[in-house]
């Protein structure tokens, strides 16, 4: 009789078998346990997906030359174009299809090296000759693009080297020259034979071919698509498409942002601030815009000669609350300004004199300057003559809510200001180029390059855009000096010292950086905003911008033991 310990033969070695695979696959899963717990699964970027932006307006020329006339234009253009340089938001110039550059000791050359690898959106190789074909074109008597740009352009003698270097030499040196080489570069091969008169009847206006990060695909009066170029020569981005589709105006805009037939609305006016912030699935962005508004002082005015008057000036100053300014009728969207340049421009001197508001300092000096209310009716008078004043300013309503609040602040500190809304045409044709205002709130575009010289020397009065007949010796010679100057440090110390002389003088009263605001919805990610030149700037960063992701395992950092 078998006993129950011998049992079959091999059943005793199987049991032990089981028991062994059993504990290993114990082993086995605590070592997957304890390796997937070294891990995590995190979401990361990914490549694909569409940007879809509403713009008031819509497209007439997607072509870097002519794009100067509307906003639409500029915007998509700088996404398809490339320029020899490009700008970050403070002015300064960087590298773009141009990888380096020299200038001569004399500041009259200026010698580009192109990128070997830039090629245009079919693939053409972009070379220098694209470069001297573009410049051609603008320097044509009969170039029907903005003549500012032919003008500057005009005498300026392009020297093609070889396929990657060209140079251009200047008549006069001229510092601010690397700035305008930021303009787009059309394609010789496409172009070739068409006169620059011709320029506005292509259909490479509305499907052109470009060099830059994205390619036009479609285009019609409803939208405009967008696809990666694959050929581009720098960072990749990671948005597939951007189509932007066209509404007649900001609040048909907005409803399409808030339906969620768009991801991202181009601008946000300060009316629909309120309603834009108070959207849930939506994100506001916000950035100062290289553009500054002041109050500009006609300085020969016989309407109101006291403006010639630097205590009466500095008085106004002193007499306005920017601060209140702003957040009162902008809502805070702006940023006071102290200087006439852009908020971040190597050329401001953070240190430089300020005003602030003191109001009882104002009226101190216009009553040291002789002008007290003699007759108690709110208005100051001195010899007969009452400190009033028309304060002109474009009929818009943003504007015309900061003039008024000018005013309403002015009549505080004794000076009646009666505001006069005019159309664009009208405010500069007629008032500022005619120096026949008083005062002037206007919105000034300050560019890339921080050279003041158009507005502020006296030999602009007549022929630029010293509109307020601003004249003084030492501030002329440093304007001229510093623009041919080549050197940053030494036009720097140049500019620091205008702005002292301005700020004494103040031919202008500075009142705020305007703030660009855009609204983009949640979905988007990666987007940020820095100081913007022109708003189609809010796309500097374009690349790093997604609406796609991907699971990634990442090993977690290991702890010390007893932790």
């Amino acid at each position: 009789m078998l006993s129950e310990r011998s049992g079959p033969p091999g059943l005793h070695g199987l049991r032990w078998q089981v028991v062994v695979a059993g504990v290993g696959a114990l082993i086995l899963l605590g070592f997957l346990l304890q390796s997937a717990a070294a891990y995590e699964t995190v979401l990361v970027p990914a490549a694909g997906g569409t940007l879809v932006e509403a713009m008031v307006g819509g497209p007439r020329y997607i072509n870097p030359l002519l794009a100067a006339f509307n906003r639409v234009d500029a915007d998509i253009s700088a996404l398809v174009f490339s320029g020899l340089t490009r700008l970050d938001g403070c002015g300064n110039v960087l590298p773009d299809l141009a990888e380096s550059w020299e200038i001569s000791a004399d500041g009259l050359s200026y010698t580009f090296h192109l990128r070997p690898d830039a090629a245009w959106q079919d693939g053409v190789p972009l070379l220098s000759r694209d470069v001297l074909f573009t410049i051609g074109l603008i320097q044509s008597p009969d170039f029907p693009g903005p003549e500012p740009l032919r003008r500057f352009w005009r005498d300026v003698r392009a020297e093609l080297l070889d396929d990657h270097t060209i140079r251009f030499v200047l008549p006069a040196p001229y510092a601010p020259f690397l700035a305008h080489t930021t303009l787009g570069i059309l394609p010789e091969h496409l172009l070739k034979g068409v006169s620059a008169a011709g320029l506005t009847e292509l259909e490479f206006n509305r499907l052109p071919i470009g060099s830059g990060p994205y390619k036009v695909i479609e285009s019609d009066v409803a939208h405009v698509v967008l696809s990666r170029n694959e050929l581009y020569y720098g960072e990749k981005p990671l948005l597939e498409e951007v189509e932007f589709r066209f509404f007649r105006d900001y609040g048909e805009a907005l409803r399409a942002l808030e339906l969620g037939q768009v991801m991202s609305l181009a601008q946000v006016p300060a009316e629909l601030l309120p309603r834009a912030a108070g959207l849930e699935g939506v994100n506001l962005y916000s950035a100062p815009l290289s553009r500054l508004v002041l109050v500009l002082l006609n300085l020969q005015n016989q309407n109101a000669p006291f403006l010639s008057e630097q205590p009466v000036r500095q008085a106004l100053l002193y007499g306005l609350d920017r601060e209140a300014l702003v957040l009162r009728v902008l809502e805070g969207r702006g940023l006071v300004a102290h200087a006439p340049y852009a908020s971040c421009s190597w050329a401001l001197n953070p240190k430089g004199a300020t005003y602030a508001y003191d109001l009882p300092r104002a009226k101190d000096l216009l009553e040291a300057a002789g002008w007290v209310d003699q007759d108690g009716d709110g208005t100051r008078e001195r010899d007969g003559t009452r400190l009033q004043l028309n304060l002109f300013v474009i009929d818009d309503r943003s504007l015309e809510a900061v003039a008024r609040e000018i005013a309403r602040q002015w009549l505080a500190l004794g000076v009646q200001t009666t505001v006069v809304p005019l159309p664009f045409t009208e405010l500069v044709g007629q008032a500022l180029e005619q120096h026949r205002f008083d005062a002037a709130l206007i919105e000034v575009a300050l560019g890339g390059d921080p050279d003041p010289y158009v507005l502020w020397h006296s030999s602009q009065v007549d022929e630029g855009q010293n509109y307020g007949s601003f004249v003084d010796r030492e501030a002329d010679a440093l304007l001229q000096q510093a623009r041919q100057q080549w050197s940053q440090a030494e036009r720097q110390a140049m500019y620091y010292r205008f702005q002292e002389i301005f700020a004494a003088q103040l031919p202008a009263l500075p009142l705020y950086y305007p703030v660009y605001t855009y609204a983009v919805s949640k979905g988007v990610r990666g987007v940020e905003l820095g100081p913007l030149i022109e708003p189609g700037d809010r796309f500097r960063y374009l690349a790093k911008w997604y609406v796609n992701f991907r699971r990634l395992r990442v090993r977690q950092p290991q702890t010390e033991l007893g932790e």
